[in-house]
């Protein structure tokens, strides 16, 4: 039998109708995962939203950059975006977790220059989380992020030179973006 225009509309109107309603109730169960936070995860919850930073490298050149931090994966991770403004290039995605088992917090980041470098913290000791790499590569870096309130930050990093001794890569404050959508 030979379907004309009209009953394919006729049977293509309710399943788009239908496909429709079902991305959309996808969409809001996803959403809802997402701003849920694990009990591990929730001391990093302050993260959440876009962030804009500046600050300055080692050298005293200045340097620009957004941030945005969003729950993920049923609120077990935050995945981190961090991007250079131009004219620097430095790209990454952070996935931070908790481990329960060995009771610290947990980053993995990969970056454009094919960065995969990992780091844990113990957690907030005042205002101050500190990322710290746990390669064995001979690479050792940190991230400290300072709070300041709950619409500011400051992150430092730091890698060991050939002494030993922490040296400073950049620094940059990091307020929310009133004009981004929040998380």
């Amino acid at each position: 039998m030979r379907r004309g225009p009209r009953a394919i509309r006729l049977i293509t109107a309710p399943l788009a109708a239908g496909l429709l309603l079902l991305a959309t109730a996808t969409s809001a169960q996803v959403g809802v995962a997402h701003a849920k936070v694990t009990d591990g995860l929730a001391p990093l919850a302050g993260f959440v939203g876009h962030w804009r930073c500046a600050g300055r490298f080692a050298n005293g050149k200045p340097i620009t950059s957004r941030e945005s931090f969003g729950i993920e994966l049923g609120g077990h991770w935050l995945h981190m975006r961090h991007a250079d403004d131009p004219p620097n290039r430095y790209l990454a995605d952070s996935w931070w977790g908790y481990d329960k088992a060995a009771r610290h917090f947990t980053a993995t980041v990969f970056d454009n220059f094919g960065g995969d470098r990992r780091y844990t913290s113990p957690g907030w000791v005042g205002d101050t989380l500190t990322l710290e790499n746990v390669a064995t590569s001979g690479y050792l870096d940190r991230f400290v992020f300072q709070r300041h309130g709950e619409d500011a930050y400051r992150v430092t990093y730091t890698y060991r030179n050939r002494s030993g001794a922490w040296q400073l890569g950049d620094e940059q404050s990091c307020t929310r973006d009133a004009q981004a959508p929040q998380a």
